[in-house]
């Protein structure tokens, strides 16, 4: 993807999503309500890509393909990838009948953390169902495989210890700097170290906000996409399959990831 290019990295939060924006203007980070709001700032930053952590494409039954993936990938670190709930889930007013309803159809409940993920998984599917150009341009991914790629392997350390911070944004250092994120493998596509400073947009962002509404970990993980969503990506699995309402059932990963190769 040619650098001039903008493109979003987002992540959840408790007070909505955190976008970290990447663009020829540098590197920033901007905290929106709910992911319509999320898709605006997308149009309004003309953004080739989306990258976003949340299940998009949800299965009937059984378990999603790109989960398993991702989890095989991520080695010790698979805790860290949730399996999707299937699309029922969306249409439950509670925990109890979220749960029934996902092991009804896959033989496995849902856990509580998935189930406070479910009213952001549905503000993705509506966005992605109503529009088309969204679809297009907005798509799913999961931070750690990310990290894994700009590290060459998964990082061990949970990203709640002052350790897992510090290594990832190490991580982000590396990345941003634009080695090996050119179109053609290259590094023709390096960035201006300035602009795009990965720890003081972090540091930035964390100093105007409060941690009940945005978590370290949000600003990081959306960071983490913004950097992927320039670099070319595969899909996990390669083939990937649709669902009923004609959603792709992948997560996009940077390519030689972890052995992901197939670019797209």
């Amino acid at each position: 993807m040619p650098q001039r290019c903008s493109v979003v990295g987002v992540d959840g939060c408790r007070s909505g999503w955190v976008c970290a924006v990447a663009a020829a203007d540098g590197l920033s980070v901007r905290i929106v309500s709910d992911f319509a709001a999320v898709w605006d700032l997308a149009r309004e930053r003309d953004a080739e890509r989306v990258l976003v952590d949340i299940p998009i494409g949800l299965p009937e039954s059984d378990r999603r393909a790109c989960d398993r993936e991702a989890r095989d990938l991520l080695g010790a670190r698979a805790a860290t990838v949730f399996f999707a709930p299937v699309r029922a889930v969306l249409d439950a007013d509670s925990h109890e009948a979220a749960s029934a309803a996902n092991r009804e159809r896959t033989g496995a409940g849902l856990s509580i953390q998935a189930w406070h993920l479910v009213p952001k998984i549905r503000e993705v599917d509506a966005v992605l169902r109503e529009t088309q150009r969204a679809r297009q341009r907005v798509f799913e991914s999961h931070p750690e495989l990310a990290f894994a790629a700009f590290a060459g392997e998964p990082l061990s350390e949970p990203k709640s210890t002052p350790e897992g911070r510090d290594r990832r944004l190490d991580a982000l250092r590396t990345a941003f700097a634009g080695a090996g994120v050119g179109d053609d493998g290259s590094n023709a596509g390096a960035t201006d170290a300035p602009k795009f400073d990965a720890e003081r947009a972090y540091r930035e962002t964390l100093a105007r906000t409060l941690r009940r509404d945005v978590a370290r970990d949000d600003v990081l993980d959306a960071l983490a996409l913004a950097a992927a969503s320039r670099r070319p990506l595969a899909t996990l699995p390669s083939d990937p399959p649709r669902d009923a309402a004609g959603l792709e059932m992948a997560i996009r990963v940077p390519t030689g990831a972890l052995g992901a190769n197939t670019e797209i």
